[in-house]
C-alpha cells in the first residue's frame, strides 16, 4: 500500500496522545519529565508546544516522532497505534540545527531523506528539486552549505523535511537561531507551504509571538514534570500582526501561563 493509499484509508494527520508519561535516570533517581499528557491534534492544523525551558517540550515531540519511547501511554496516528503505523515516511522531523552535510550540495542534502528506500536516483533528484523550488531555492541546487546564509540553510533543512511528502511535520525550534527578520520570512514561508500542502504541523517554541503568528492552537506545558496547563486556540485571521489588538491579547494570556 502506498503512503497516499494509507492516508486515504485513515487520516494519519490526526494525532492522539493518551496518558503519556516519561522519566529519565539521574544521579538522584528517576527524573520525571512528562506526566499524563493527553492531547488530540486535528489533521491539517498547526499546533505549538510552548513552555519554559525544561518542561518537556522536545521530549514530547520526540515521543510523537517515535525517537523516544514513553514509560506509559500511547501515541496514535489517525486512530492507529504508533507501534502499528507503518507509513513512517509520511512523518518528518525538522531539528533545531539544520544538520546539513557539509560535503554534499544543496540538492544532495535534500535527497538524503529519500536514500534509505529503493527509490530510483532520477526520482529522488526530481523530488529534491521540486522541494527546493517549493522553498524558493531552486537556483541554488549546486551550492554547498558553507556558501549559504543562515536563512537559506534553514530553507534547505525545510526542503529536506518536505521531500518525503509528509502528512505530519514535526519541528523542534527550527527558526530559533535566525535573526528576527529572517525568522519572520521563514514564518511566512512555512504558512505558505502549509496552505499548499495542508500538513499537520506540531512545533516546539519558547517564543510566544512565534506561537501566536503560526499556530491554530497553543499547548502550554507547566514546568517539570511537564503537564498540560492550558490549550489556547488562536483565532486571529492570517496573516497575523503581533501588534494587532487580538494578537496582543493572545500573547499576554500565553505569557501569563508560562
Amino acid at each position: 500500500m502506498t503512503v497516499h493509499a494509507a492516508i486515504a484509508e485513515v487520516d494519519a494527520g490526526a494525532i492522539a496522545l493518551a496518558g503519556i508519561s516519561k522519566s529519565f535516570p539521574s544521579a538522584n533517581g528517576a527524573l520525571a519529565v512528562l506526566d499524563n499528557i493527553n492531547l488530540s491534534v486535528r489533521p491539517h492544523t498547526i499546533v505549538a508546544l510552548l513552555g519554559a525551558s525544561g518542561c518537556g517540550k522536545t521530549t514530547l515531540l520526540s515521543i510523537i516522532a517515535g525517537l523516544v519511547r514513553p514509560d506509559r501511554g500511547e501515541v496514535s496516528f489517525g486512530g492507529r497505534p504508533a507501534a502499528r503505523f507503518n507509513e513512517w515516511r509520511s512523518i518528518s522531523y525538522m531539528f533545531q540545527e539544520d544538520r546539513l552535510l557539509p560535503w554534499r550540495s544543496t540538492v544532495a542534502n535534500v535527497e538524503f531523506g529519500l536514500e534509505a528506500g529503493d527509490m530510483p536516483h532520477a526520482e529522488r533528484r526530481r523530488r529534491a528539486l521540486d522541494a527546493l523550488k517549493l522553498v524558493g531555492l531552486d537556483s541554488f541546487e549546486d551550492a554547498f552549505p558553507h556558501q549559504l546564509s543562515g536563512g537559506m540553510r534553514s530553507r534547505v533543512a525545510l526542503a529536506r523535511s518536505l521531500v518525503t511528502e509528509p502528512v505530519t511535520l514535526l519541528m523542534d525550534e527550527p527558526f530559533s537561531k535566525l535573526d528576527a527578520q529572517t525568522r519572520a520570512q521563514m514564518h511566512a514561508e512555512l504558512l505558505r507551504i502549509h496552505s499548499l500542502k495542508h500538513m499537520t504541523i506540531v512545533f516546539v517554541t519558547h517564543d510566544v509571538e512565534e506561537a501566536v503568528i503560526l499556530a491554530d492552537e497553543v499547548v502550554v506545558l507547566a514546568p517539570r514534570p511537564g503537564r498540560i496547563r492550558e490549550i489556547v486556540p488562536i483565532t486571529c485571521a492570517r496573516p497575523r500582526d503581533p501588534t494587532e489588538s487580538s494578537a496582543i491579547h493572545a500573547i499576554q494570556h500565553l505569557r501569563s501561563l508560562i
